[in-house]
């Protein structure tokens, strides 16, 4: 998690954070569009040799285009003129690109050359009893350009994948990422997390020792000991939900899209950093609006990222302060404001916020990973953050999704 250090970037899309904002999601697209592109398109790792009904194909269509481009020789030019014309003769020799491009897509530069090997000796033989003036010049530079064509496509297609195995081996890489920064935020949800435990589980063992008491002295009431034992499962179930919540933060999931109730995401973060804020000083206040829209999302990964921010926050107030978690309905969209009234951030670190490993903490205390996760996730979900600050009168981090949506995530905010 990053330990927010800043400044004052503009909101609703003006200055230098909005601006990396935009930035971080036309890159996202590219990569979505390259991935899909590069699906597509035939694969490098496929049937060799006579195996491949590629192959055959190829040489299905190179064997007809061999007939069509000699069939001025055949008696069928005598009833077909197009045929025989000195024009379709160059459109006949261009239809050879597409076998050679196919076997370009397939088998890369060693079909691209092969096919246009096939091509030259398809060609050469008619140079010999043309009519026309310097018949060899034209059929070569046929071929001499396919060929080009051909093997430009098959670097492209090789550069294309490779460009597949290094995204994927990115995102294999973002995803451990994640993974290892859920860990770190759950080090330091530990002790907090020990100490609100231990708090119901003293009151249980205090309602047990005056139960065993008063079962000793023959003193007890039903009604009072109904009452001790409904207090004991009220702290009880609340020891399993705290630790339930912090199993779920910490398990790597695929995202489990859902409608999402912000406000709930939001209390059960307060569950696990309320003691941390607690033991700093800090003063949560909640501002929630009721009804808020629900929005299709993945509740695990919202209460990693408001885990994050909010714990972000309350480091930045060491000296004790005031965080607002405030929620409203705007426009048709839901935002999330995480307040704090700590140092805020210089406008030196601001264009480095959400870059990974980038952190102003304290070496062991921090990998610089939270905020880019942060970010990585919220534009998983189609929203977007933006933040404004001014230094010594802390940092206000706006988070905003799309109220309602379908299964695929909440659009994009205008």
């Amino acid at each position: 998690m990053d330990e927010k250090t800043g400044s004052n970037p503009a909101r609703e899309g003006t200055g230098t954070g909005s601006t990396l904002m935009r930035k971080g999601r036309r890159k996202h697209w590219a990569d979505r569009v390259a991935i899909d592109i590069s699906n597509r398109l035939p694969a490098n790792q496929m049937p060799r040799g006579v195996r491949s009904p590629h192959l055959w194909i190829i040489l299905a269509v190179m064997a007809i285009l061999a007939l069509v481009y000699y069939a001025g020789h055949t008696p069928l030019a005598r009833s077909v003129s197009f045929l025989t014309d000195a024009f379709p003769h160059d459109l006949h020799r261009a239809l050879f690109l597409i076998p050679v491009v196919y076997a370009a897509l397939t088998f890369r530069v060693r079909g691209a050359i092969g096919a246009s090997f096939a091509f030259l000796c398809i060609v050469l033989p008619r140079t010999f009893f043309s009519p026309y003036a310097d018949p060899l010049l034209r059929p070569l530079l046929f071929v001499l350009v396919t060929a080009f064509v051909g093997v430009l496509t098959a670097v492209l297609m090789d550069r294309i994948d490779e460009e597949k195995g290094i995204i994927r081996r990115l995102k294999e890489s973002q995803e451990q990422l994640i993974h290892a920064e859920k860990l770190t935020s759950v080090g330091q949800l530990a002790a907090s997390v020990a100490h609100e435990i231990n708090n119901p589980l003293a009151g249980v063992l205090t309602y047990t020792k005056l139960l065993a008491k008063k079962v000793a002295g023959d003193t007890l009431k039903k009604e009072e000991a109904l009452d001790y034992l409904s207090k004991m499962e009220s702290e009880v179930n609340r020891c399993s939900r705290i630790i339930r919540n912090l199993l779920d933060f910490s398990r790597q999931a695929e995202p489990r899209l859902k409608l999402v109730d912000i406000n709930q995401v939001l209390e059960q973060v307060l569950a696990m950093v309320g003691h941390q804020a607690q033991m700093q000083k800090v003063e949560i206040v909640r501002e929630f609006a009721s009804p808020l829209p629900e929005f299709m999302a993945d509740f695990d990964q919202l209460q990693q990222v408001f885990t994050n921010l909010t714990l972000n926050a309350i480091q930045a107030m060491s000296g004790g302060g005031r965080l607002t978690l405030r929620t409203l309905a705007v426009g048709g969209q839901v935002e999330i404001d995480i307040q704090d009234t700590g140092s805020g951030i210089s406008e030196e670190n601001l264009s480095k916020l959400f870059t990974p490993f980038f952190t102003t903490k304290e070496k062991g205390k921090g990998v610089g990973l939270g905020l880019a996760v942060v970010q990585r996730i919220v534009e998983k979900h189609k929203g977007r953050i933006q933040v404004q600050s001014e230094m010594g009168k802390g940092a206000t981090f706006s988070v905003y999704f799309r109220a309602g949506g379908d299964e695929k995530g909440p659009n994009t905010g205008s």
